[in-house]
């Protein structure tokens, strides 16, 4: 028998290369040393700089090649809001977005700022953003492995959206390292 190890979940570094952005914002990049990072190094320092004229901006292109680039466009965008978020499935964004297309046409919001409701009030969001869990990997984990608790029931959904007034728990033999993750914060 064969084991093979599952790399879906971790935000593969070779990826950010070719969405030509740091989708997580960390510092870790920088400090890779091979030369291929090192032209992805500049780009990124150079972004972190405020330029009044961008090139890009004002460059004409080919009319065929117009959609073609705006395919690429949509699709780094997709892919980089899933990173950011974890690496969500494909079919989950769709659900997701099928669901706030139906409440827009009620309630007449605007769709990017309810998506990114739906996806900051998910409950592994919520326990990374609260620096309960140093990473969304690690926040999945302890879902699943059951050391969480909503208003007092164990919850194994990562993908659980919270509401206003639910209360979240911890077991009480996970406290130690909820504790260390807090201490070390790099704010």
């Amino acid at each position: 028998m064969y084991y093979t190890k599952k790399l879906s979940s971790r935000l593969l570094y070779k990826k950010l290369l070719y969405l030509k952005k740091d989708v997580k914002n960390s510092d870790k990049i920088l400090k890779f040393k091979k030369k291929k990072w090192q032209k992805f190094q500049q780009t990124l320092l150079k972004s972190k700089k405020k330029r009044f004229y961008d090139p890009v901006i004002y460059s004409l292109f080919n009319f065929k090649s117009f959609f073609n680039k705006k395919f690429k466009y949509n699709l780094h965008n997709k892919q980089r809001l899933s990173f950011f978020y974890g690496k969500l499935k494909k079919s989950y964004l769709k659900k997701l977005l099928k669901e706030i297309f139906k409440k827009s046409k009620i309630s007449k919001k605007n769709l990017i700022t309810s998506l990114i409701q739906q996806l900051e009030s998910r409950l592994d969001t919520m326990l990374y953003r609260t620096h309960f869990a140093y990473s969304l990997q690690n926040a999945r984990q302890l879902i699943t492995h059951k050391k969480v608790y909503v208003n007092g029931k164990i919850m194994q959904q990562s993908g659980y959206v919270l509401k206003k007034g639910d209360l979240i728990t911890f077991k009480t033999d996970i406290h130690k390292s909820l504790y260390h993750n807090i201490l070390n914060l790099d704010i």
